[in-house]
């Protein structure tokens, strides 16, 4: 039966009216399912300065997991990473920070998770969230008690030598910028220039003094590879802006990675959420580093 011009019209109208419909939904709900997806991004790095005998280092690096039950990260999707994070099969699992939103609240997440499994240990940071500055001995203590039951060493203005094989490499934590007492003039001088070195701060605004820092020989590119969160990557790209703004942070440290003075540097997008439970083009992520020796 032959419908006519104003039949077809009319049909094609219908479906541009549900098409708009959906990607209308779309648009509104998808900020609130993209923290729900995780990205693993895999990058690989050759570095002059690993010990040829190590050959290569796998490292996972993840932060900002911001436990704080539904609608934020809860504890069941907490355990979910902590699976994915074992599943990668880690020489190295570094994270960086704000495991929660109180301190009180980094204690329930750690002493909550299963064990995360790594050849050559677990090493973290703490963020602003999670200690303040007027954190006593007993709350850090605690805290600390509460990583070693778990196999997880803090690094706290300190750097603690790896052993692999017949060489070493350092790991060097600061204390967080903005909630804690930094030291970073102590942390570079507490290696040499011949050292390996893996440098963990929560925030990035650290990178433009740490690329000054002198190490133990006087030297400044004391380190081989940073890795930093803090920012969310925004957190939410809409129109240009971002909800989670950093301020003292360089727009170029908002996320990704980048190389400065011969050293990568990653910013991590983080894993949760803070203010609103939600993304936008900033999906959450753990990293995958293969770093392999190119002596």
């Amino acid at each position: 039966m032959y419908r006519g011009r104003h039949a077809r019209h009319s049909r094609w109208r219908s479906f541009g009216i549900k098409l708009a419909v959906f990607f209308l939904a779309l648009l509104v709900l998808w900020p609130f399912a993209e923290p729900y997806t995780l990205e693993i991004d895999q990058s690989t790095i050759d570095s002059e300065s690993l010990p040829s005998d190590i050959g290569q280092l796998r490292i996972v690096y993840a932060s900002d997991f911001h436990l704080s039950g539904f609608p934020y990260l809860t504890q069941r999707r907490a355990d979910t990473i902590i699976s994915r994070i074992n599943a990668l099969n880690a020489d190295l699992v570094l994270l960086g920070g704000d495991y929660a939103d109180k301190p009180e609240e980094t204690l329930t997440f750690f002493r909550s998770i299963g064990n995360i499994h790594a050849s050559y240990g677990v090493y973290a940071v703490l963020g602003e969230h999670d200690r303040t500055l007027s954190d006593d001995a007993e709350t850090l203590r605690s805290l600390r008690v509460t990583l070693r039951s778990k196999g997880i060493t803090l690094l706290m203005n300190s750097v603690e030598p790896i052993r692999i094989g017949n060489s070493s490499i350092y790991l060097a934590g600061l204390d967080d910028l903005n909630s804690g007492w930094p030291d970073l003039k102590r942390v570079a001088a507490s290696v040499n220039q011949e050292d390996y070195v893996i440098f963990l701060c929560h925030s990035p605004e650290i990178i433009p003094s740490a690329q000054i820092a002198l190490d133990k020989n006087g030297r400044r590119n004391w380190f081989d590879l940073g890795l930093f969160g803090h920012t969310h990557g925004g957190q939410l790209a809409v129109f240009g802006g971002l909800l989670h703004l950093t301020d003292g942070i360089d727009s170029h440290y908002r996320s990704g990675w980048f190389v400065e003075n011969r050293t990568p540097l990653l910013v991590s997008r983080g894993i949760g959420t803070s203010t609103v439970p939600m993304r936008w083009m900033r999906s959450p992520q753990i990293h995958l580093i293969t770093v392999r020796s190119s002596r």
